[in-house]
């Protein structure tokens, strides 16, 4: 069984952070490992209040965890500031220039606004993420706004995309993943490192029942790593669950519903890969 670290925000309605994460990891068959980062009131309609976990706690938990567990894989999504990233880059980099951690697996989702549109990193940690922590990552997974807002720039297209994908690569992470749902049409995602680019076609589920997506997939790619396989067939196997989960998805309050984490694995193929 792989072990994977997920680096993340507790959600008091357990549709996204840690919770999803750790649904997530279970239901294709992974051990979840938690680094909390910060503490959130919500419920399906949006945050009502954040405590972040001081960057002394964060580290603390980290260093548990490595000293004692093999971690297969980790997982990094919300993080409130940039003394939170920085720690949590110091503590990834020490790891990475080890023998053992050398080819050590780590995803970054950068969260940075909620479903419900709160803003969740504000500032100087904007270029903490880009600084310290993308070069660190296998693969990092905005949406369009977050690509949007790393960049300075509005994507429109998906040859944007894949512009704004090779622009997001300068800062060191081996692949980025641009999710294009945001867009109109049939949802795209662009996956880029160097000269390589593949588009991942799928059918757009209509639901409302979409809290947490982009923690569901992330912590599933990692998993995906984490067994060995290789980039593209991680995103494709990654995107075949996230839309599975999302045609099973269902309400739990009145805004947004969650996703439907454990569904069988293998089930029908949901897109496809160019």
């Amino acid at each position: 069984m792989h072990h994977i670290l997920t680096v993340a925000g507790s959600d008091s309605c357990a549709g996204a952070g840690i919770q999803a994460d750790l649904k997530t990891i279970a239901a294709l068959g992974g051990y979840g490992l938690t680094v909390i980062t910060a503490v959130t009131a919500q419920n399906t309609r949006g945050i009502s209040a954040i405590s972040t976990v001081s960057p002394e706690m964060v580290k603390a938990q980290m260093e548990a965890i490595f000293s004692d567990i093999r971690v297969d894989a980790v997982k990094i999504g919300m993080l409130a500031h940039a003394g939170l990233i920085r720690t949590i880059a110091a503590c990834l980099a020490s790891r990475l220039q080890t023998g053992k951690y050398r080819d050590l697996k780590i995803v970054i989702d950068p969260v940075m606004v909620a479903k419900s549109g709160d803003p969740l990193l504000h500032g100087e940690a904007l270029e903490a993420l880009k600084r310290d922590l993308f070069p660190l990552a296998a693969l990092i997974t905005p949406n369009l706004p977050e690509a949007g807002i790393l960049l300075g720039q509005e994507i429109t297209s998906e040859e944007e995309m894949i512009y704004a994908a090779k622009k997001l690569a300068a800062y060191g992470s081996d692949w980025v993943l641009v999710k294009g749902g945001h867009l109109p049409g049939e949802p795209v995602d662009v996956l880029v490192s160097g000269d390589q680019s593949y588009r991942f076609r799928a059918k757009r589920i209509i639901t409302a029942n979409n809290h947490g997506t982009g923690c569901t997939l992330s912590s599933a790619l990692a998993v995906f790593l984490a067994r060995g396989y290789d980039m593209p067939r991680a995103v494709q196997e990654g995107k075949e669950y996230i839309t599975r989960a999302l045609a099973q998805g269902f309400p739990i309050g009145r805004g947004y519903g969650v996703l439907q984490h454990f569904i069988e694995e293998g089930s029908k193929k949901t897109g496809e890969v160019s």
